[in-house]
């Protein structure tokens, strides 16, 4: 948000009843708001930086032009008198979160009602940054600019634009492709649109894959996505993919099994046949013949290659287990109701809807399983929520992820680094964000109870200062009512 602009109509103001009044703004701020041009003290308050040290305890941090420019015990930095001081004795500030998979403008989420929904409800929430994954590129570029200009409220983005598909028709959030020739064309296409790296959702084919992979490093551009099911983990991530979303999607289990080239040969048959059955088998088949010995390898060859992992936990988890809903069902009402009126619908028994929820169940099991066994290798993870998948709401979601991760093995602090420092390192913007340290952006989530002792913490949110604004507990609330009266119209 910008600076307070003071009016003077008409010229009938005096010039020196101009200066006093601007005089006592610079020295009493408007509560509530410090703006990135003002300097914001807090003062007392314990921080948990993201680097993985220890809480530090009564600490004094001084915000100036949108950047933290100094931390130190409070006993020892002392305000100016003009700064906005506020006085956050027993509270916590943690790094401002990044969802990094998430779909603003294409999927489910149509940018003619998400932009005046999703925006205000993920900055609520905590949420800075994010990772767009899929949607309308130059809506979201549209966005971006809006958000880095200062004219739009919103968390920053990072955006693929339209997925790279085998097959399927050309939309907004799709991008077909037949040929490996077409493939590179794609990669070329996207990179000079304004894409910040290149999204593979399916390929028609190996040959498809690595003419990404090879296009993709001539334009210097980040390539990401799912593994195609002719391409193994540790291919992919030898051949420069960067990250890796989700396990069951990615079919991840086939290049863990003892008989992958026989599975993975089942699975691209009954994938061309259609037959949801043998898919089933072959990936209940692919998880039971898991092999430790090629996790280890392969785990060991992802953290060489820097290729992170981001599992999305908590949307197989909620697919496989609907019913009732974990979390609070008045959340629904910050989405429109044309996304939500299935949410709560009755599964019949021995319907194939109720047999593919218990199969995502089982699965999610084994994701859980994946997640404790890279993250004790030194694999990196990061964290993203897929909102709006179903049952997935934007913001809160992301931290129902982070509880996964804990859920999974990860301590408390690790997990906050998943969407903090992680998120930072993926996008070679450690300098910028992702920890909270003198120098970086002044994104940042203060919350009123210890994150570092019960994850679930992170929902205890007091303020979020973005950009250098200090938005408190009644602004938040505001875009809170913001994203509800815009969900409530849309038809």
């Amino acid at each position: 948000m910008g600076p307070t602009v003071l009016g003077c109509p008409d010229g009938a103001w005096s010039l020196r009843f101009v200066a006093k009044i601007f005089f006592l703004i610079l020295i009493f701020p408007p509560a509530g708001k410090a703006g990135p041009e003002a300097t914001l003290v807090l003062q007392h308050v314990t921080i948990i930086d993201g680097t993985g040290a220890a809480p530090q305890l009564d600490q004094t941090i001084v915000i100036s032009g949108g950047r933290i420019s100094t931390i130190g015990p409070a006993n020892r930095l002392k305000a100016g008198k003009t700064a906005k001081i506020v006085d956050e004795r027993g509270k916590f500030l943690i790094p401002g979160l990044w969802d990094m998979h998430v779909h603003l403008a294409g999927v489910i989420a149509d940018p003619a009602w998400s932009k005046n929904v999703l925006l205000p409800l993920l900055l609520a929430n905590g949420i800075t940054g994010v990772r767009d994954m899929g949607g309308d590129l130059e809506t979201l570029l549209a966005w971006k600019r809006g958000v880095e200009a200062g004219a739009l409220l919103g968390a920053h983005i990072y955006a693929a634009g339209p997925w790279l598909a085998g097959g399927g028709r050309k939309s907004p959030e799709q991008y077909p492709v037949a040929t490996a020739e077409e493939a590179r064309a794609a990669v070329r296409d996207l990179k000079q649109r304004g894409a910040d790296f290149i999204k593979i959702i399916s390929l028609p084919s190996r040959d498809a894959f690595f003419a990404v992979a090879d296009e993709s490093k001539k334009q210097n551009i980040t390539f990401v996505g799912h593994l195609p099911i002719e391409v193994g983990a540790a291919e992919a991530s030898n051949a420069g993919m960067r990250s890796i979303e989700h396990f069951y999607y990615s079919n991840f289990a086939l290049s863990l099994s003892s008989k992958e080239d026989e599975i993975r040969q089942q699975y691209i048959a009954a994938r061309k046949n259609r037959d949801a059955a043998a898919i089933a088998r072959v990936s209940e088949d692919a998880i039971a013949t898991y092999s430790a010995e090629k996790a280890t390898a392969l785990y060991r060859t992802l953290k060489a290659n820097n290729t992170l992992i981001t599992p999305t936990l908590e949307g197989i988890f909620a697919a496989g287990h609907p019913s009732p809903l974990h979390f609070d069902k008045a959340l629904l009402a910050y989405l429109p109701n044309s996304v939500v009126k299935d949410w709560e619908a009755p599964v019949a028994e021995n319907s194939a809807a109720a047999a593919q929820t218990k199969e995502l169940a089982k699965l999610s099991e084994d994701d859980w399983k994946l997640t404790r066994g890279m993250h004790a290798a030194g694999v990196s993870l990061l964290a993203g929520s897929d909102s709006l998948d179903e049952r997935v709401v934007p913001g809160i979601s992301l931290h129902l992820e982070l509880a996964q991760l804990v859920n999974a093995g990860f301590t408390p602090m690790e997990a906050i680094q998943c969407a903090t420092l992680r998120a930072a390192q993926f996008l070679g913007q450690e300098k910028e964000f992702g920890t909270v340290q003198a120098g970086k952006r002044a994104d940042l989530v203060l919350l009123t109870d210890d994150p570092s002792k019960e994850i679930r913490n992170t929902l205890s949110i007091e303020a979020v200062i973005y950009r250098g604004d200090y938005m408190d507990r009644a602004a938040l609330d505001q875009l809170l009512k913001n994203a509800r009266e815009a969900a409530a119209l849309v038809k």
